[in-house]
C-alpha cells in the first residue's frame, strides 16, 4: 500500500486531533442516568474512530491504546441501556468485539444475539438480520447462515438498503463452501459499491469508509471456520479521495480540494487477535 501523501497526513492529523479532543472530554460517569448507555457507546466509538485513524497515519502504539478504551465502554452501553428492545448496543458491542479481535466476547455476544427478539427499526449500522447472520457463521452454525440468504438477498435487492449491498450473500456462499471464485466475485461486487459510493461524497468521509466493513467482517467469521478470505479475493488496496473535514478551519483550501488516501480495504488492524 502506498505511503499517505503529505497534504493528507496533514488533513488525518487534524481530524484526528479533533477525535482525541472529543474523547477526552467525554465522561460517560457522569452522564445523567437516561443518557449514561448513548455516552459509554459514544466514548466507545470515539475510541474506535481514533483508533483508527492513528493506524491510518501509522502510530500503532496511539491505535493499540484507543482500541483497547473500545470494548470495556461498549459493554458498559449495554450494560446501561435500560430501553429492553433497543438491541444496537448489543449489535455494536458484537461488531467491535469482531473488529478489534476479543474472541471470549465474540463468543458472548454471538451467543445473546441469537436469543434476542429481532426490532426491524432497531439497527447499528447494518439490520439484525446481518449480525444474527455472523453470529451463526461464527459458530460454524454454517447450514443455518445458508438458509438465512434468501432473506439476505431481499435485502440486497432494497434500494433503501445501504449496508447490505449485492455481493454479500455471493460472499457468504464461498465463505462457507470454501469456493474462491465465489467468495471473489462477491467481494469486488462489495468493493466496487463501496468506492463507488464514497467517490460522490461532497464533505469529508467517514471513518467505515476507509475499509469494506462488511467483507471485512466476513473475512474475520471466515478465518474462525478456518478459510482464508483476503487471500482469496486478490488486491484489496484503493484509493479514496476526502474532502476537509472543517472547511472553516481551513480556509486556505480551495473548496473543491480532495485528498488522496491509498487505504486497505480490509485492514490488517482488523485481522488480529486481541484477547
Amino acid at each position: 500500500m502506498k505511503q499517505l501523501p503529505d497534504d493528507t497526513k496533514q488533513e488525518l492529523s487534524l481530524q484526528l486531533r479533533s477525535v482525541l479532543r472529543t474523547n477526552e472530554s467525554s465522561n460517560p460517569a457522569s452522564a445523567v442516568e437516561e443518557k449514561k448507555a448513548q455516552s459509554y457507546q459514544f466514548k466507545g466509538g470515539t475510541s474506535f474512530v481514533g483508533g483508527f485513524k492513528s493506524h491510518l497515519l501509522g502510530d500503532n502504539d496511539l491505535s493499540e491504546r484507543l482500541f483497547a478504551e473500545v470494548i470495556p465502554n461498549a459493554r458498559m452501553g449495554v450494560a446501561e441501556n435500560t430501553v429492553s428492545h433497543d438491541n444496537s448496543f448489543q449489535y455494536a458491542l458484537f461488531s467491535y468485539a469482531l473488529l478489534l479481535g476479543y474472541e471470549e466476547q465474540i463468543e458472548e455476544s454471538a451467543a445473546v444475539i441469537l436469543v434476542l427478539d429481532i426490532i426491524k427499526d432497531i439497527r447499528f449500522r447494518a439490520p439484525p438480520e446481518f449480525f444474527i447472520l455472523l453470529a451463526h457463521l461464527w459458530r460454524g452454525e454454517t447450514d443455518t447462515a445458508i438458509q438465512m440468504l434468501e432473506g439476505i438477498e431481499k435485502l440486497e435487492s432494497k434500494k433503501s438498503e445501504f449496508y447490505i449491498q449485492p455481493g454479500l450473500s455471493t460472499l457468504v456462499r464461498g465463505v462457507v463452501n470454501n469456493e474462491p471464485s465465489l467468495m471473489k466475485e462477491g467481494a469486488c461486487l462489495l468493493f466496487d459499491k463501496h468506492l463507488h459510493t464514497t467517490k460522490y461524497f461532497r464533505t469529508a468521509l467517514e471513518n467505515n469508509h476507509y475499509f469494506c466493513e462488511p467483507v471485512t467482517l466476513l473475512t474475520i467469521v471466515g478465518r474462525k471456520l478456518g478459510v482464508d478470505v483476503k487471500a482469496n479475493i486478490g488486491d484489496t488496496t484503493a484509493l479514496l479521495k476526502t474532502k476537509t473535514f472543517s472547511p472553516i478551519d481551513r480556509p486556505e483550501i480551495p473548496a473543491k480540494k480532495k485528498f488522496e488516501v491509498p487505504v486497505d480495504l480490509v485492514p490488517s488492524c482488523f485481522l488480529k487477535t486481541r484477547g
